[in-house]
């Protein structure tokens, strides 16, 4: 499938590669289908790019990589609506805001993406858990050689390279390998 990018330009991205977010994401609604791409070989960062708005893309990133103890609690509602049927299929990232002095930038671990890497189904999880805040610094728990993403032609990335998770009592637990 050919998508067209005001930040990449055009690429073709394999149809397997698009993801459905049936609800779209808070703010974007209408926004269904996205397509990870990779920033660079050593960024931790991706772009969430929307298919079918060529002005829509967000930076995510796995939270993992600077808060290693996160986790999340699904909902049995979440889950279904993932249709996760194995707790180690979910793949979760993080939406970046990057300000004008990108030592400020700040992760959304409020609301994190959630994807099942089997059906390629996401959806943005907002937990009820007020451990997690809308702007958490990034930088100060992050490795110094890290940048800001750079914006520029980036290649498909698949939806499984995120964590692992497991299973809890209570709902589905998702816990972030480490």
């Amino acid at each position: 499938m050919k998508v067209v990018s005001s930040r990449f330009g055009t690429y073709e991205i394999p149809e397997e590669k698009i993801i459905a977010f049936p609800e779209g994401i808070l703010g974007f609604e209408d926004e269904k289908r996205y397509v990870i791409l990779e920033d660079g070989a050593d960024s931790p960062f991706k772009w969430l790019h929307a298919v079918d708005d060529p002005d829509l893309a967000f930076i995510i990133i796995d939270p993992r990589l600077f808060y290693p103890s996160y986790e999340i609690v699904l909902s049995k509602d979440d889950g279904e609506k993932l249709s996760l049927q194995n707790p180690e299929d979910a793949v979760v990232y993080v939406i970046v805001v990057i300000p004008e002095d990108p030592s400020q930038m700040t992760a959304n671990l409020q609301a994190p993406l959630v994807i099942n890497s089997q059906n390629r189904i996401g959806r943005q999880v907002v937990l009820s858990d007020n451990r997690y805040s809308l702007k958490h610094k990034i930088l100060p728990r992050a490795k110094s050689s890290q940048t800001a993403p750079s914006g520029g032609r980036r290649k498909g990335q698949g939806a499984g390279q995120g964590g692992k998770v497991r299973a809890a009592d209570a709902g589905m637990a998702v816990r972030m390998a480490r």
